[in-house]
């Protein structure tokens, strides 16, 4: 009995080894909730140094890690008063610090971090837009007193980047005095909950600082009062980011009075970096409120779940997330024509990580056309640089429209060398950047006049050229779409996917219903207008998340489909939506691929750009039916096609087209052997003109028909459909004819 117990002992412990392998985490790109990393990777067996990167997966990814870290981090805080979270310190005082760094010293890129600040400063202030720089300090900073014993913090990196912004000229708010003097009587970052960011007292007297200084420039912004806010608490029950608990009262400041959150309606089709997409778009609703200034706000963490503070003081706050997407201030100022600019950092995040060095000294903005801060009018500066200029033939400005801004691009070989492109349009001068397909664009509201609007190049040779536009639109996704396979849908309701899928503009739905059917990729493909062929594949993934592509089209310009699938192991699922493409011009598509499981595929916010688009239309064009000896029309629109000539057999029906003017000048829409209804779309590539639609039984000797007249227009789109109820060598019945123009 007692070998057999040992036995159990044995195979009981070796479970207990086996399960967390078992367990391991082996899913790609996993990222850890205990200390906020990406986890290592599985290394490829015989690479360099295999062991020790094969220890470190296994460290990163064995089963219940987060549930041993944690009991770990318990045991500690109750038996040695030690906290050893990854990403955590205790202080004195029970105070909670974000991990010890080595000190920070002043070196070559702060000095470049202060000039690109200038730069934007002047970049603003040129296009008449005022600008603050305002700097945060991190807890380690303020509370001093409270860090670990042997810990000496120096800042005087700080001090050294403060001294250059004033040799600079910049206007800079440093919030360090005014936080580490509330910090003597109050608490402006929590004892221990959020360790990374002060609370919504300190955001409080931070941004009040910042209005005090908006207030020299702009009287009507004023610092705020408390009696503006509900002030509260709360129990925070863990440190963020882990399980850790805490369970410590924490503020919180509720404004009382009413802003709109219009932010789904401006971030459709916004640019903005895919690390850190935080945007808002907050409209105050508070009486006489449009007499305060527009904010463009480039905003970190700090901020980044406090709206409350900002909107308070302006007609509408318009947040990004700062890091990267600060470089990109051109196209924000285009969208959104803010009164002022706001840079916001923390203290921690003046790093090459966040704002990347590379870019600091070349941010790639144009130089002003316009300079506001000249004593010449805006009128007066237009006018003297349009008459410098060489006026040039006209280019198409095609138009994508959103929510409520609307997207401004062109694309022409000629123009791909020029240094500099403006657009002069509505009062203004927008900075037209290049993205990676090639394209000029810009991003602006969806009211912007664009009736007289102005293309100027300037050269690298220092030549100007100016453009008039021709204004098209450019989205071709058409509301008329094609149907798809039974189970691929248009979501009806997005708010069923939103909460688990975030960004969900337009959803479209792809199910593998069938018994062990499965999804292995998604697929975007063109095809002909008839969906008779593939012409190329253009996209082909299994992983969830942006999808960009583009392509130079080569074939025939006409009408098109371009074919979403979820291809299957069984049967594949699909959605066609019409395009019209033009021979040798470029285009981009996009959408984003929700989710990608076996039995399901979302994907939303599907986009096609490039140089054309035909707007959504209709028009029945069946007119007055005529028809050959053998053929009945019944009062209910019904076709009887019969024949009894001798050795006359019918093999198929056709729709086709044929010129009224033009003698041998035809085209096939239709080719059909079957019954059923027979639905389908037919571009007219050939000329504009009058042509005799035909609908027949074709046959080895003698056809039998009926036909309409209507005047057909050269690449316009047409949507046919009839009802096959019978056909043999003898005799075919149709009913339901139909015929109409989608686009002119």
């Amino acid at each position: 009995m007692k070998k057999v117990l040992n036995y159990l002992y044995i195979v009981l412990f070796l479970g207990l080894l086996l399960v967390p392998l078992i367990k391991t985490n082996r899913k790609p790109y996993s990222v850890s909730e205990i200390d906020n990393r990406a986890l290592a990777e599985a290394p490829e067996f015989g690479q360099e140094n295999f062991p020790a990167a094969f220890e470190t997966y296994l460290n990163d990814r064995i089963g219940f890690r987060n549930e041993m870290i944690n009991t770990y981090n318990v045991i500690n805080d109750i038996l040695a008063d030690e906290l050893t979270h990854p990403l955590y310190i205790y202080g004195k005082d029970g105070q909670v610090f974000l991990n010890m760094t080595p000190n920070v010293t002043y070196k070559e890129y702060h000095e470049k971090f202060a000039q690109f600040v200038k730069s934007m400063q002047d970049y603003c202030e040129a296009h008449g837009v005022g600008f603050y720089f305002a700097f945060e300090p991190e807890k380690i900073s303020v509370l001093r007193d409270y860090l670990p014993d042997g810990v000496n913090y120096e800042d005087a990196w700080v001090d050294q980047l403060m001294a250059k912004m004033d040799e600079l000229g910049v206007n800079y708010i440093d919030n360090r005095d005014v936080l580490v003097e509330k910090s003597k009587t109050e608490k402006v970052f929590d004892v221990q909950y959020d360790a990374g960011h002060w609370n919504d007292l300190g955001a409080f007297y931070g941004t009040n600082n910042i209005f005090k200084r908006i207030h020299e420039d702009y009287p009507i912004v004023t610092e705020m009062s408390e009696d503006e806010f509900e002030i509260t608490t709360e129990e925070a029950e863990y440190l963020p980011v882990s399980q850790f608990e805490v369970n410590e009262m924490v503020p919180r400041f509720t404004l009382k009075q009413e802003w709109t959150d219009e932010t789904l309606s401006y971030n459709t089709g916004l640019k903005i970096d895919s690390n850190h997409s935080h945007f808002h778009y907050f409209t105050n609703n508070y009486e006489n409120a449009e007499e305060l200034p527009k904010m463009l706000f480039f905003q970190g963490s700090y901020y980044n779940n406090r709206p409350q503070f900002f909107v308070s003081r302006t007609s509408e706050d318009v947040g990004v997330h700062n890091y990267q997407n600060v470089f990109e201030l051109d196209y924000y100022l285009n969208a959104f024509d803010p009164d002022i600019v706001v840079f916001e950092v923390a203290e921690y995040t003046v790093l090459d990580a966040y704002f990347s060095e590379s870019r600091l000294l070349s941010p790639g903005w144009n130089p002003p056309v316009v300079d506001m801060r000249n004593e010449a009018s805006f009128e007066d500066q237009i006018n003297a640089y349009l008459s410098n200029a060489v006026t040039m033939y006209e280019k198409d400005l095609f138009v994508l429209e959103y929510d409520e801004l609307e997207k401004l691009y062109l694309y022409s070989d000629d123009l791909r060398t020029a240094q500099y492109l403006y657009l002069y349009t509505d009062g203004r001068v927008l900075d037209l950047s290049r993205d990676e397909n090639g394209f000029f664009e810009a991003m602006v509201d969806k009211d912007t006049d664009l009736s007289d609007a102005l293309l100027i190049v300037e050269t690298y040779d220092g030549e100007k050229f100016v453009y008039p536009m021709n204004v098209r639109q450019a989205d071709f996704l058409q509301e008329f779409g094609f149907a798809g396979t039974s189970n691929a849908k248009k979501v009806t309701d997005p708010s069923i996917f939103r909460d688990e899928l975030g960004r969900l503009n337009e959803p479209f739905e792809l199910k593998a219903s069938e018994k062990g059917k499965f999804f292995v990729a998604f697929g975007i493909e063109l095809w002909d207008i008839n969906a008779t062929r593939t012409i190329s594949t253009l996209c082909m993934t299994s992983s969830e998340g942006d999808i960009n592509t583009s392509f130079s089209f080569g074939s025939q310009t006409g009408w098109y489909r371009l074919r979403l699938r979820g291809i299957s192991d069984n049967t594949d699922e699909h959605l066609d939506f019409p395009v019209f493409l033009r021979s040798g011009e470029y285009y981009s598509l996009s959408c984003i691929l929700n989710k990608m499981s076996k039995e399901q595929i979302v994907f939303s916010d599907f986009r096609v750009v490039g140089p054309g688009g035909y707007g959504p239309y209709k028009e029945d064009l069946l007119g007055k039916l005529t028809s050959t000896s053998g053929t009945r029309i019944g009062s209910d629109g019904s076709i009887v096609m019969t024949t009894d000539l001798v050795d006359n057999r019918f093999n198929a029906v056709i729709l086709m087209t044929l010129s009224s003017d033009v003698p041998g000048q035809f085209s096939i829409a239709a080719n059909e052997t079957g019954t059923g209804t027979m639905h389908g779309y037919y571009c007219h590539t050939i000329d504009s003109g009058s042509y005799r639609v035909i609908l027949k039984a074709n046959s080895n000797k003698s056809d039998e028909m009926v036909e309409f007249t209507a005047d057909l227009q050269q690449y316009a789109l047409y949507e046919y459909s009839f009802e096959i109820v019978s056909q043999d060598s003898k005799r075919v019945e149709i009913r339901n004819l139909q015929f109409y123009q989608l686009s002119d």
